[in-house]
């Protein structure tokens, strides 16, 4: 029984690593997505400005809209990632719930031991012997 525990806590050590590298991802693309916004909303401001000459504008425009694609590629990706974390997570949650039963099963196990050795010293004191079956 101590080899399934473990092998439970490993399960319960991969699991908790694939988590944290799903969420580390997750937090790397809305970094990334966070900082294609502040891009676009430079340009923006810039193309609000009055002083702009118009050829700068034309010049903006075709920037504009790669910034917008790439903002909605990155909201895929982020949305996706949030499904790979979760699941991630949920994976985890079931790993530590079979590590605790296992921890469970093999504590009452050596518990079990623990008393029938006590109850083989005692006998053993006693001179007593079982009853016959």
């Amino acid at each position: 029984m101590v080899a399934t525990l473990r092998k439970a806590r490993r399960i319960e050590s991969v699991q908790g690593q694939m988590h944290q590298r799903a969420e580390s991802a997750l937090a790397q693309l809305e970094r990334a997505l966070a900082e294609v916004q502040r891009e676009r909303g430079e340009v923006l401001a810039v193309l609000n400005n009055e002083a702009v000459p118009s050829f700068v504008i034309a010049l903006a425009a075709p920037r504009l809209r790669a910034l917008d694609a790439q903002i909605a590629r990155l909201q895929q990706e982020v949305a996706r990632q949030k499904v790979v974390a979760l699941d991630a997570a949920m994976r985890l949650k079931r790993a530590e719930r079979l590590t605790g039963k296992a921890a469970a099963h093999a504590n009452a196990l050596r518990e079990r031991a623990d008393l029938d050795d006590a109850l083989e010293a005692f006998i053993a004191r006693s001179g007593a012997s079982f009853p016959p079956a």
